[in-house]
Formats: C-alpha cells, sequence, structure tokens
C-alpha cells in the first residue's frame, strides 16, 4: 500500500501503527480462492473496477473498500484488509468481530463450521460494498460518492428510512448502541447479549452489523447468504451460559431476513 494512503488512514482512523503488508504466496492463495468463489457477476465487477488490494497490519477491524472517479465518473474501487484474519478460522473472525460491540467478556460465538479462513469473511463483505458501490444495490454506498456523482441522499430504501435509520417497524432499541471494532467505546455490556439478540431475531437483518446502516445492511445479506447457501455453512450465534452453549439467535433462518436477501441479490445472482 502506498506510504501516503496507510498515512491517510492512519490519520483517519486515529491509529498510527497502521502499516503495510506483503502477503506471503500462501496468504496470496487463500485471498485468490476466496474470490474465486465469489458469484461470476461480482467477479466480472471485480475484474473490471477493482484497482488494488491492499493489506494493513493493526487494521481496525477486518477490511475497507473505499471509491475513485475517472475522468468520466466511472465509480472505481480499492480494497484494504486486514491480515489477522488470515491466521483466523472463519468462525474466529465473526466472533471477534461480533465480541467488539460489548463492553466486557460477552460469551457470544459464531459458529460459521469447522475451518475456513476468515478471510472468507472479509472478501465477501468487501466485495459486496465494491459490487453496491459500482451496480447500486443500495440508493447510495456512501454519502461521499452520492456527492461527488450528484445523487440524492435525502431517500429511503427497503427497510429502511434513511442511510442510518430504519423505518420504526423494522428498528429495535437496542440498536442504537451499537459500535463495532473500537471506533467508540462500547455501549452494551456483555450481560445484554440474550437481550440484544432477542432483538435481532424479530428484525429483517442478518445480523447486528448490518443493522447499522443500510451499506452495511447489504453487505452482511450477502455475506451470509454466500456463506450458508453458496458455501453450505451453519450460521448460528451462540451464548455460553450456567446451561451450556445455545443457539441465541439463527438469522438465515427467518423468512423476512432471508426474502430480503433474495429481492437485494438478484442483481449479483
Amino acid at each position: 500500500m502506498p506510504r501516503w494512503l496507510v498515512k491517510w488512514w492512519s490519520e483517519a482512523d486515529g491509529a498510527p501503527h497502521y502499516r503495510s503488508y506483503r502477503p506471503t504466496a500462501a496468504e496470496r492463495r487463500v485471498w485468490s480462492q476466496a474470490v474465486e468463489g465469489l458469484p461470476a457477476r461480482m467477479r466480472a465487477v471485480l475484474d473490471e473496477r477493482l484497482i488494488a488490494a491492499y493489506f494493513v497490519s493493526g487494521l481496525k477491524g477486518n477490511g475497507i473498500t473505499d471509491w475513485a472517479l475517472d475522468s468520466s465518473s466511472r465509480v472505481y474501487v480499492y480494497m484494504v484488509f486486514n491480515p489477522a484474519s488470515f491466521q483466523q478460522t472463519l468462525s474466529q473472525t465473526l466472533t471477534q468481530r461480533e465480541r467488539s460491540v460489548f463492553r466486557g467478556k460477552a460469551a457470544v460465538s459464531i459458529d460459521a463450521g469447522k475451518g475456513g479462513s476468515g478471510m472468507l469473511y472479509s472478501v465477501a463483505h468487501e466485495s459486496a460494498h465494491a459490487f453496491d458501490y459500482v451496480e447500486g444495490l443500495t440508493p447510495y454506498t456512501d454519502g461521499g460518492v452520492a456527492e461527488a456523482l450528484s445523487r440524492p441522499t435525502g431517500v429511503s430504501w427497503d427497510v429502511w428510512d434513511s442511510y442510518w435509520q430504519p423505518r420504526p417497524e423494522n428498528d429495535f432499541p437496542l440498536r442504537s448502541s451499537l459500535h463495532f471494532y473500537g471506533f467508540s467505546s462500547p455501549s452494551l455490556k456483555a450481560s445484554q447479549a440474550a437481550q440484544v439478540y432477542a432483538q435481532l431475531s424479530s428484525s429483517p437483518f442478518a445480523s447486528l452489523y448490518g443493522s447499522v446502516n443500510w451499506a452495511d445492511d447489504a453487505a452482511d445479506l450477502f455475506v451470509f447468504y454466500h456463506l450458508t447457501v453458496a458455501l453450505g455453512r451453519p450460521y448460528r450465534i451462540q451464548l455460553r451460559g450456567p446451561g451450556g452453549i445455545r443457539t441465541a439467535a439463527e438469522p438465515m433462518s427467518n423468512p423476512r431476513v432471508r426474502d430480503r436477501a433474495a429481492k437485494i441479490l438478484a442483481p449479483i445472482y
């Protein structure tokens, strides 16, 4: 990753420890295999519009997708990945993301099946953002590109009143307390885990992370559709308690979530 771009993201994220990382040959194969497993239409968008895939040690979160315009205002993208997920299983990467929303050590874990690299999640999520930037799954993927392309921002979409706010019937009380990856201090107590997953189970969202804004909603609908349908993996949110481990939520078994995924992801498939 160019030094100026590492510096830009370091300052943007308040993370002076960011360093460009060069994946090993084995790690590059893992990344390539994850890309090769994506739907053909998504791969075609990446072939045409992906400028570069970078890796940054110490990155907050698992990945970033950002945009650039050419002289004809066509949208291109680049991706930034956290190489730590090369060293984790898929379940470990998803569990780490989930736990970052809680203050204290929440007894929550994600069962996405045995093995598989955590990079499967990162590639799927960021590729969904890339497809959204180029093809428009949502009205806009972020406000900056909407402004640059003179797209209207005061719009609603699907279950959303606005980019950050679902319609009242699709919202849930603890959603406004969700903060991931240490970008701000977690607001949810570990003891609230069962409560927030019960609320998620009654919502149309595939994950807590996807309930934060409509871009991540679309991206996580793709992630968990891809993992459960295309790759045949489970997706269970589990809580450990005195009686052992129980499944607190299985969002892709919710007809509201499945129906939304089929509708929203149709341009990909």
